[in-house]
C-alpha cells in the first residue's frame, strides 16, 4: 500500500507574508486591525489575503479571544431518536449565527460526563448544553465553575432550589412531563380502562419523576386503580420496555392499559404482548412518550405524548444567543407543552380481559439472548 496522503493544508498567515515579502507579525496585526500597521500596508495585506483565500484558523482565534464559535452538547447516548431531533433544533439556529456544536456521549456516566466538561472548557466553547444527562452535585458544581453560559435540557441538577445550588445560573428547557402523561392517563380512562400500568424512567431522572407524578396525578384524580404493582421501574430503553411489561402482563390482574415513560419502552411493551398473545389494541391499549419519527409507522401506530423535541432545540439556540450577547441575563426555566397523538395502538378497555400465555422471567431473558447481542442488551 501507498503512503497516506496527508489533507491539503490550507493557506497560513506565513503564506500570505511570504507573498508580500513582509513580516507573519505585521501580517497579523493587519488582519486583526491593529493601528500599527500602516493603512496602505494594512490594504495591502487585506487584499492578498482574500485572492489567496486566507481564512484564519479557528484553533488560533481561539488563543487570542478564549472564544472559538462552538457549542458543546452532552448527552447520554446516541441510540435515542428524540436526541437527535432537539440538536437538529439547535444547529437551526446556532449555524446561520455561525456556530457549531461539538457533541459527547457519556452513557450516563458521572466520569465520562466530567471528561465531557472538561475537555470542552479546554477546547474554548463557547457554551455547553446537557441533555437528557443526570447530575450530582460535583458535576452541577463542575459546570458551574466552568464560567460559560450552560443550558439544561430535560434534567435539572440533584441539588435544584436547594441553599447551596449553584444551579440557579443555568438556563432550562424542557416539556410539560406531569401534564403530558396526565393527558395519556385521561385518554385512557376516556376509554374505559380502570386498571392501568405504568414504566417509569431512571429513577435519577427528574423528567422520568415528572412523568411518573404525572401517572400518579392522573390515576388519584380520575378514581382509577392506584395499586402500587401497577407501576414497574424502567430505564429509557428498549429493554427495561420488555422487563417491565413482563412483570406488570404477569399479574394475577394484569392492566388492560400500560403507558411507558418513553416510546423506547413502549415498543418493547408491544413486543411481549406480542409473544404473550395479546393483541394490541384489542385485548391490550399502549401508549408512549416523545413521539420519535418510528412511532407513526404503520406496523407501530403509537398512541404518545409528542415532545416538542426540535422546538426545544431551537429555544436552547435562542437562549444562547442571548446570552452571548448579554452574559448577565438572569436565568429562566423554559417548558414547551406537549400534544396527544392519538394512533391505532389504543382502543376501548376489553370487557373480558385474556390473561394471555405465560411468559416467565426465564424464557424472556432466554428470548434476549437469542435475538439481541449481548452488547445491546442494557440492564435496568
Amino acid at each position: 500500500m501507498g503512503a497516506r496522503r496527508r489533507a491539503k493544508r490550507g493557506v497560513t498567515i506565513v503564506d500570505v507574508a511570504e507573498a508580500l515579502g513582509v513580516a507573519p507579525s505585521t501580517v497579523s496585526n493587519a488582519l486583526h486591525d491593529k493601528d500599527i500597521v500602516a493603512p496602505r500596508t494594512k490594504a495591502r495585506i487585506m487584499a492578498m489575503a482574500k485572492a489567496m483565500n486566507y481564512e484564519a484558523s479557528a484553533a488560533a482565534r481561539a488563543l487570542v479571544t478564549r472564544q472559538s464559535s462552538s457549542v458543546g452538547v452532552i448527552l447520554p447516548d446516541f441510540a435515542n431518536p428524540v436526541f437527535n431531533e432537539i440538536i437538529s433544533g439547535l444547529n437551526s439556529i446556532l449555524v446561520p449565527a455561525g456556530y457549531a456544536t461539538l457533541v459527547a456521549s457519556t452513557a450516563n456516566d458521572g466520569r465520562t460526563c466530567k471528561a465531557a466538561i472538561h475537555a470542552f472548557v479546554k477546547r474554548d466553547v463557547d457554551a455547553i448544553v446537557v441533555i437528557s444527562q443526570s447530575l450530582d452535585i460535583e458535576e452541577t458544581a463542575q459546570l458551574a465553575g466552568c464560567g460559560l453560559p450552560v443550558v439544561l435540557v430535560h434534567r435539572t441538577p440533584a441539588d435544584w432550589q436547594t441553599t447551596h445550588a449553584p444551579s440557579s445560573t443555568f438556563d432550562y428547557v424542557g416539556m410539560d412531563n406531569t401534564g403530558g402523561v396526565y393527558a395519556l392517563v385521561r385518554h385512557l380512562a376516556d376509554l374505559g380502562h380502570r386498571r392501568i400500568g405504568f414504566i417509569t424512567g431512571p429513577k435519577q431522572s427528574s423528567a422520568a419523576c415528572e412523568r411518573t407524578r404525572g401517572f400518579r396525578d392522573g390515576v388519584a384524580a380520575l378514581g382509577l386503580d392506584a395499586a402500587p404493582e401497577l407501576v414497574a421501574d424502567g430505564s429509557y430503553d428498549f429493554i427495561a420496555g420488555m422487563r417491565g411489561a413482563r412483570e406488570l402482563l404477569s399479574l394475577p390482574q394484569r392492566p388492560t392499559a400500560v403507558i411507558a415513560a418513553n416510546d423506547l419502552m413502549a415498543f418493547g411493551t408491544m413486543d411481549v404482548a406480542q409473544q404473550m398473545g395479546l393483541s394490541v389494541p384489542k385485548d391490550l391499549s399502549i401508549v408512549g412518550v416523545d413521539d420519535v419519527f418510528f412511532s407513526a409507522f404503520p406496523m407501530i401506530s403509537l398512541t404518545t405524548a409528542r415532545q416538542p423535541a426540535t422546538e426545544i432545540g431551537e429555544s436552547v439556540g435562542e437562549r444562547l444567543l442571548e446570552r452571548f450577547t448579554d452574559e448577565a441575563l438572569s436565568p429562566i426555566a423554559v417548558t414547551l407543552p406537549v400534544e396527544i397523538i392519538v394512533r391505532h395502538s389504543t382502543a376501548e378497555a376489553p370487557s373480558r380481559v385474556d390473561p394471555g400465555s405465560p411468559l416467565s422471567t426465564d424464557n424472556l431473558e432466554a428470548y434476549l439472548a437469542s435475538r439481541w447481542k449481548p452488547s445491546t442488551i442494557i440492564v435496568a
